[in-house]
């Protein structure tokens, strides 16, 4: 994915940018760390299948308090800082 000159993206940030670029098939250059939800297309069903492909992607289910807190991320960055605070360095896995 090609970012901003600068700009680092986590493996989380990637992670979610991969699947919100997979699930509203938006090209993943657009799919920047801090662009907003709404304005990427992701509704309320799109962030339901944003979350299950990112729970195949983890190898795990997201835990209730976790997928609660996650509706109030509004971009891709939110959404990885949420899943990092909940999981902190147990998520060490390669992007797929």
């Amino acid at each position: 994915m090609s970012q901003a000159k600068g700009e680092t993206v986590t493996d989380l940030e990637g992670l979610v940018q991969h699947a919100i670029s997979k699930i509203c098939d938006l090209d993943p250059a657009r799919v920047h760390p801090d662009a907003r939800l709404g304005d990427l297309g992701v509704d309320s069903l799109a962030a339901a299948e944003v979350l299950v492909e990112l729970e195949i992607a983890l190898g795990r289910e997201l835990p209730v308090d976790v997928l609660r807190r996650l509706d109030d991320a509004d971009t891709v960055r939110a959404i990885a800082t949420e899943l990092e605070a909940a999981f902190g360095g147990e998520l060490s896995r390669p992007l797929p």
